[in-house]
């Protein structure tokens, strides 16, 4: 039997195929690549396994399908240690896939996918039980399962924490379970184009969040809580792909909750999670172990 989870996370999973190009492509041209390579993709996945790498036991609660690309997305998660007990397998479906094209000099990308052919999971295939001893939630999107995972998560005392992939208007019904919103700028300026990342923090906060995030990529974050608003900036690295640094961000931000440290300690902390997946190609393939982040951590203070 597996232990109890310090961390479940409600998501879809993806497998990722990766390009690295000497620059994005123009229309009709023919261009060879730098790389290639297959990872686990998806916000849910990598949060989860960021944490993991870091040491909290999490679980994925997700639907699947039954070909190729959903077993290698449970054999990629069971080697990371994720718990798969509730990895539902749905007979004749096609599981997400995304092809991302990566820009060598810069690390940014561009995203293409096929989204799954199987059933969105179920809130009656959620058993309560299940979200009693769990300290954090993930969710990314707002259905009827989010929405009473989030409800029993919050009658546990565990925070909720939000990487939103819908648009507000969306995702609004599960903000008022949420306790810990760490949403991109993007969002957040698709949201209220008015206001600056702090006012967005602010609202968010003002709207029954306990900390709330807006996150801005090589800019930093800016985070509310408790009546006060910080920026923190994000650290240097060399950079090789993107792809995952937020989910990166999120899962640390998940382990320092665990740890009960204060903001300004949690936020730099992830900081430097996402900073340093950004060293390889691929979601995962840079995600560090702690080790490697308190040293990255005390060199930098230094």
């Amino acid at each position: 039997m597996n232990p109890a989870p310090d961390i479940i996370g409600i998501g879809v999973c993806t497998v990722d195929y990766l390009v690295i190009v000497p620059r994005l492509p123009q229309r009709n041209e023919n261009m060879r690549a730098r790389r290639f390579a297959r990872e686990l993709g998806g916000l849910a996945s990598i949060a989860l396994v960021a944490a993991a790498r870091l040491g909290a036991r999490a679980r994925l609660i997700a639907r699947i399908g039954d070909d190729e690309a959903g077993a290698y997305i449970r054999a990629a998660l069971r080697k990371e240690g994720i718990d798969v007990s509730q990895l539902l397998v749905e007979a004749g479906g096609e599981s997400q896939v995304s092809v991302i094209v990566v820009d060598e000099p810069s690390g940014d990308r561009s995203i293409m996918t096929r989204l799954p052919t199987s059933q969105r999971l179920a809130a009656g295939e959620l058993r309560r039980e299940d979200f009693a001893a769990a300290r954090v939630l993930f969710v990314d999107n707002c259905n009827a399962a989010t929405l009473q995972a989030a409800q029993w998560a919050r009658a546990a005392g565990a925070h909720v924490l939000l990487d939103p992939s819908q648009p507000y208007a969306e995702i609004a019904p599960l903000l008022e379970h949420v306790t810990v919103p760490i949403v991109p700028e993007a969002w957040a300026r698709a949201w209220l184009p008015d206001q600056p990342p702090s006012a967005v923090a602010e609202r968010l906060c003002q709207q029954g969040a306990e900390i709330a995030i807006v996150t801005r990529g090589e800019r930093g974050a800016v985070a509310s809580w408790d009546g006060q608003t910080q920026s923190f900036p994000a650290f240097a690295v060399d950079v090789v792909d993107t792809t995952g640094a937020g989910d990166a961000y999120h899962g640390a931000f998940m382990y320092a909750l665990l740890q009960g440290w204060d903001v300004p300690r949690m936020a730099s902390f992830a900081a430097a999670v996402g900073a340093l997946n950004c060293r390889a190609l691929g979601g995962r393939s840079a995600l560090p172990s702690l080790d490697e982040v308190e040293r990255f951590l005390a060199r930098s203070i230094d």
